[in-house]
């Protein structure tokens, strides 16, 4: 009798307790994220320009600017091929004048814009009221109208006018000014620092390949200097941080403690696209990080981490970098590969590569600013100069170019046909001014298909050797 009230009992506190982890699960189940905070009014108020003039912003001139766009005829292909006017034949030269000529509306609210000191939108997400839910419409045609500037710059040059093509060179430069402000995303900066690359680049073609007068020379120097002296612009990863809290907000289940770990509809049919038996151990942890994976204190402590090894590397130089006694960036990727779950949520801020397109579209705009003051020394004495020291001192050139990748000039020689100049580049090592090892700006490189440009997709240089 008595064993059978001790299993009775028994009976009974075991059902008691599997009542007791049921409830507990279907409590569990029933937990969600909750949303408390409105990141993207956050994301408006962070990039919204100081003391806001909407008089003063080169929205509405770009929106016209995109409306007027005439895109290139389908019988010119070779735009993206080539970048010198000379390439083409007389009938497609006549179908580049007819298509600039289509375009001088587009082009002229394009100038319009960019005389303007910002270029700010109102951000509205489509998606769940998220950050990644923000359409960015106007980059597309920002793109194309910029290639159309400089085509049109180049094709001005040819012509024998290269004073409207120096202010077609410096309306995408500006234009490349627009988004490169530090309280963007880092994806808009990295388009700006494209645009500002486009621009530099079509410049060096054309003094590659028209005559240009001393005198025009001089003011695009001087143009180009006084738009390095007065750019404030610095990385920054602000809005990145933003756009990480966002996601944790909507992928992590509340809890006042922040304790809650990864919403469990979340990790469901989680697919990474790639091989191999890392690809696979990653989504399996994926998949398990509503119970195993790191809470959502750990995931904001990844942010903040991150963010403030960004802050620390951005007043930083390459060299700086590799030569000093902290390896900032095995840090970083420490962090963010730490969880798989928050690796393939790609939360964490990775500053590499942005610090890369910054310091090369820099160098590259002092390489250009040099370039100048050599053709205009070698207009003057008939020879080229010795060293850029010979043009610092002759008040040819403000200061000799630093390389951002060695602490020292940027590379410049004389050669049989007339001179490099180039930065060692994120190797760290003179290769001699070999395409695609050194940052090579003159002489100027032929177009790149885009998919065999090694190294990152956004600075088009080798990966760095941190080592």
């Amino acid at each position: 009798m008595k064993q059978r009230k001790v299993a009775i009992f028994a009976f009974v506190g075991l059902v008691a307790l599997l009542l007791s982890l049921m409830v507990k699960v279907v409590f569990f189940l029933a937990l969600r994220p909750r949303v408390t905070v409105d990141y993207v009014a956050q994301l408006n108020e962070l990039s919204r320009p100081a003391e806001y003039d909407p008089d003063r912003n080169a929205a509405p001139f770009y929106q016209l600017a995109f409306d007027a766009f005439v895109e290139p005829p389908e019988e010119l292909p070779m735009l993206d091929y080539t970048d010198r006017p000379g390439d083409f034949n007389d009938a497609e030269q006549a179908l580049l004048r007819s298509w600039f000529a289509s375009n001088e509306r587009a082009l002229g609210y394009f100038h319009e814009a960019t005389t303007r000191p910002y270029y700010w939108l109102e951000r509205h997400s489509e998606r769940d009221n998220m950050i990644t839910g923000i359409p960015y419409r106007e980059l597309s045609p920002l793109n194309q109208l910029a290639k159309a500037v400089v085509w049109a710059a180049k094709f001005e040059a040819a012509q024998g006018r290269p004073e409207v093509a120096w202010q077609y060179i410096l309306d995408c430069y500006r234009a490349g000014g627009h988004k490169c402000s530090a309280n963007l995303l880092i994806m808009e900066q990295h388009f700006g620092l494209g645009l500002r690359e486009q621009s530099v680049r079509g410049a060096a073609v054309i003094l590659d390949s028209s005559r240009v007068g001393t005198a025009v020379l001089k003011r695009l120097q001087d143009d180009l200097q006084q738009e390095l002296d007065s750019d404030t612009y610095i990385p920054g990863a602000a809005a990145e941080r933003l756009e990480d809290y966002d996601a944790l907000q909507l992928a992590f289940v509340h809890h006042s403690k922040g304790t809650g770990r990864l919403w469990w509809r979340a990790c469901r049919g989680v697919v990474i696209l790639s091989t191999g038996e890392d690809a696979r151990r990653m989504e399996r942890q994926f998949r398990w990080s509503w119970i195993l994976g790191p809470t959502r204190n750990e995931a904001a402590e990844q942010i903040e981490r991150t963010f403030s090894l960004f802050n620390q590397l951005v007043d930083k130089t390459p060299w700086q970098i590799k030569s000093g006694s902290v390896d900032y960036f095995r840090q970083v990727r420490a962090i963010n590969t730490r969880h798989a779950a928050l690796e393939i949520m790609r939360i964490g801020i990775d500053p590499e590569p942005l610090l890369h397109a910054y310091h090369k579209t820099r160098l590259q705009t002092d390489a250009l600013i040099a370039v100048l003051a050599i053709l205009r020394y070698k207009a003057d004495h008939a020879q080229l100069p010795e060293s850029l020291d010979v043009l610092s001192a002759g008040g040819y050139l403000q200061a000799v170019p630093e390389d951002p990748y060695s602490g020292a000039p940027l590379v410049y020689r004389l050669a049989d046909d007339g001179f490099q100049l180039y930065s060692i580049g994120p190797n760290f090592t003179d290769d001699n001014g070999a395409s695609g090892l050194d940052i090579v700006c003159w002489p100027v490189e032929k177009p790149k298909d885009p998919s065999q440009i090694p190294g990152d997709f956004y600075s088009g240089t080798p990966k760095a050797n941190w080592q």
